[in-house]
């Protein structure tokens, strides 16, 4: 079983050998300079002596700090399993929610793609981004950073209620129904996000974490300023719902928008 945290356990020292080496390197290039811009050849030659010896010391750490790089294999980190368990058990300790399997797992409001088989090269994406890291712990601590930071963003619930009325509306004219009809999430989304550059900036994932901070805030803030009073439906399904979850891990699937003053 390969652990990344053992590797930079083991690591660690040598990277510290190779950063002394390597200052030893500079300061010796300096002192060179120095002395040769001050006429001071006799001091420039043995600096040169010196700092010979010091690049073939820190060649020789190099090789050593490489030595153990390469001998974590990375593919069989990720084909193994190792990478992901071991993220799951980083995202348990930081208390981020975990909902998912096979490699595509939700960590509200990223969905996270674990790829490495013979076919894929090891690879996370968390949403469409690339996560250019094969530690665990640091891609945990990235969502939960992430996670931290979305939550602390100003959010205007009657806003983004008002901007989902408007959406809903413009869906059910759409449609040819009736206001007050139930209308789906995702045709909402559409509506609201009409361009597909909008949607590149505003994807599902952006929707689906303000529709979860609006849901949080509870039915009277389901309520347009001309008060027009809507209400969400909810499914068991996930494949048709969208997974809203709240701060304190309460997970419900919202699917469909209607308004109910038109009943």
């Amino acid at each position: 079983m390969q652990n990344y945290e053992a590797l930079l356990e083991n690591t660690a020292p040598l990277s510290k050998n190779v950063k002394d080496a390597a200052n030893s390197v500079v300061r010796l290039q300096k002192a060179i300079q120095k002395n040769t811009e001050n006429g001071n050849m006799t001091e420039a030659k043995k600096g040169l002596a010196a700092l010979r010896e010091a690049i073939a010391q820190l060649q020789e750490r190099t090789e050593v700090l490489q030595a153990e790089l390469d001998s974590f294999d990375e593919q069989e980190y990720f084909v193994s399993g190792d990478f992901t368990q071991q993220l799951l058990d980083a995202c348990a300790e930081k208390n981020v929610n975990v909902k998912g399997e096979k490699g595509v797992y939700e960590m509200f409001p990223y969905k996270v793609r674990i790829l490495g088989d013979s076919e894929h090269p090891a690879e996370v994406y968390m949403d469409r981004k690339k996560v250019p890291s094969y530690r665990p712990e640091y891609v945990a601590e990235m969502i939960r950073q992430g996670q931290i930071k979305l939550n602390k963003a100003t959010f205007n619930a009657a806003s983004f209620m008002e901007e989902l009325a408007a959406a809903y509306e413009i869906t059910c004219l759409r449609n040819g129904h009736r206001i007050g009809s139930t209308q789906t999430l995702t045709r909402i989304y559409k509506n609201l996000a009409l361009m597909a550059r909008t949607r590149k900036e505003y994807d599902m994932q952006a929707f689906a974490f303000d529709l979860s901070r609006l849901f949080e805030a509870g039915t009277e803030a389901w309520i347009t300023k001309n008060g027009t009073r809507y209400d969400f439906g909810t499914s068991r399904d996930g494949a048709m719902g969208i997974r809203v979850l709240s701060r304190t891990g309460v997970e419900s699937y919202i699917s469909t928008l209607r308004s109910m003053n038109d009943d």
